[in-house]
């Protein structure tokens, strides 16, 4: 099926997320401010493997697993002093490690189901890597303790609300109602207007549940169609979004979706395209993207 990997992907981009939709009507935590204290009660073998981690890493007293503490502790720092681009990061840290947090044997066991399934050793050892990846930085975040489960939709309501054009498509894409066509058509325009690698790849991954906007925009075109959100999403790596092969928009993919597959995220959207007219179209909806944007 035509985009299926291209949907997937774009469902995968927000996989870590995907409580969001449904923690967004979540409880307020204490005070209402977005780093509020909420419960959440781990598994008692959570508890234990996060606490011989924690013993592992005092001992070892690694150079690197400080230095990630250190640039998560700089980032909440900035997040709270009002910096959008910040807070949507620090939203997506929460987001990455929520589960991760919350039970780290079963994020290990699970990554192991995922990993069986897979057919050579190569993608599973790039699965490793990832979850490895993953689980070195949820350490540094909050001592790797579990997370509030609003925290992260918090961080990210914020973000949008001071300006972060991505934060605001990515608040779009976990609303599982279909879109305004209008307010489609508007975060379109300022998306293109604002020239934001983040807010061009996260606008596509947006349009997974609302492939219109507006009959009148001449803009509509680029909003429609299967190939609406792969064209976004390449757009925003060609802009210069993080989508190589050791980012972790791959890694997220590979843990979410076992894509392990060493590609960046333009090759491993464009694998899905059976014929050449399909390619073709990507490319030129992907340029015509680029030229809107302006100078790339």
């Amino acid at each position: 099926m035509v985009g299926r990997t291209g949907g997937w992907l774009a469902v995968g981009m927000v996989a870590a997320v995907v409580g969001i939709a449904l923690w967004w009507n979540a409880p307020a935590t204490q005070g209402g401010a977005p780093g509020g204290k909420a419960q959440v009660v781990p598994s008692p073998v959570a508890a234990k493997v996060r606490a011989n981690a924690t013993e592992s890493r005092s001992s070892q007293g690694r150079p690197l697993a400080a230095a990630r503490v250190e640039a998560f502790e700089a980032l909440r720092q900035r997040a709270e002093a009002g910096d959008a681009v910040a807070q949507r990061l620090l939203a997506q840290t929460y987001a990455d490690c929520f589960f991760v947090n919350l039970d780290r044997e079963a994020f290990q066991s699970g990554v192991e189901v995922k990993k069986n399934m897979l057919n050579d050793d190569a993608s599973k050892r790039l699965m490793e890597q990832a979850a490895s990846e993953r689980i070195a930085t949820c350490d540094a975040v909050e001592g790797g303790d579990p997370l509030p489960l609003d925290l992260s939709p918090r961080w990210f309501a914020k973000a949008a609300e001071n300006g972060d054009l991505a934060a605001r498509a990515m608040v779009r894409a976990n609303n599982l109602n279909r879109q305004d066509p209008a307010e489609t058509a508007q975060l379109l325009e300022e998306v293109l207007a604002s020239g934001d690698p983040a807010a061009v790849f996260t606008f596509g991954i947006s349009l997974r549940n609302s492939f219109a906007t507006s009959n009148s925009e001449p803009t509509e075109p680029l909003a429609t169609g299967e190939l609406a959100t792969k064209a976004w999403m390449v757009a925003g790596c060609r802009m210069g979004y993080e989508c190589e092969p050791s980012g972790r928009v791959m890694n997220s993919a590979c843990l979410e979706l076992g894509g392990c597959t060493g590609e960046d995220v333009e090759t491993y959207l464009r694998r899905d395209l059976p014929t050449d007219g399909e390619r073709a179209e990507l490319e030129r909806r992907v340029r015509e993207i680029l030229v809107l944007v302006g100078g790339q």
